[in-house]
């Protein structure tokens, strides 16, 4: 999909007043499926009359059969409180223009951790489980999905690769919780 969008938007990228154009949202967590997709239009510059002209012609050049959503906003609104969609577009967002992460673009790496609870299961649940995580004579999930264990019942896992494990914890009913976050890269 990456590839398609930035054969489309080749010519967008020349343009001076956009600083990038950014996929975000089901489309990059690992969905397979995604039913629309979401494009963040950001602005260097220009009145809004523009900016939204630019983005009525960013749709028109994207063939796709999915429904397209596309938000359009100058990059200093990015660091503004009240911009609800900035936690989504730094942590999942990904540039057509140069297939790089938004958040690697700022020295940061995004990730989701999950807390899960087994309290509720049985010892021979619990084992089970144990070996859909870490294998037991292959790979098991976690590093299948380029994850880690942090602690006993917290896993980190890449952002690009959080809902695919989300559908793991839910396919054998585990308690979790799950917060995303930006680290500092090294």
């Amino acid at each position: 999909m990456l590839k398609e969008l930035r054969r489309c938007l080749k010519a967008e990228k020349k343009d001076r007043s956009i600083f990038d154009i950014v996929l975000y949202g089901s489309a990059v967590k690992g969905k397979y499926s995604p039913g629309d997709i979401d494009i963040a239009v950001i602005f260097r510059e220009g009145a809004l009359k523009d900016r939204l002209d630019k983005i009525q012609l960013i749709k028109r050049k994207i063939k796709t059969e999915k429904k397209i959503d596309i938000k359009g906003f100058l990059f200093e609104e990015l660091f503004q409180e009240n911009f609800f969609g900035r936690s989504g577009i730094f942590l999942e967002g990904i540039s057509i223009f140069d297939g790089k992460r938004l958040a690697g673009k700022i020295g940061f790496e995004s990730r989701a951790i999950f807390i899960y609870n087994l309290r509720k299961k049985s010892h021979t649940e619990k084992v089970k489980f144990n070996y859909v995580l870490a294998g037991r004579n292959a790979k098991g999930i976690v590093k299948m999905l380029e994850g880690k264990h942090l602690a006993p019942g917290v896993v980190e896992m890449p952002i690009k690769n959080s809902l695919e494990f989300e559908e793991v914890l839910k396919k054998h009913n585990i308690d979790y919780s799950k917060k995303n976050v930006l680290i500092q890269s090294f």
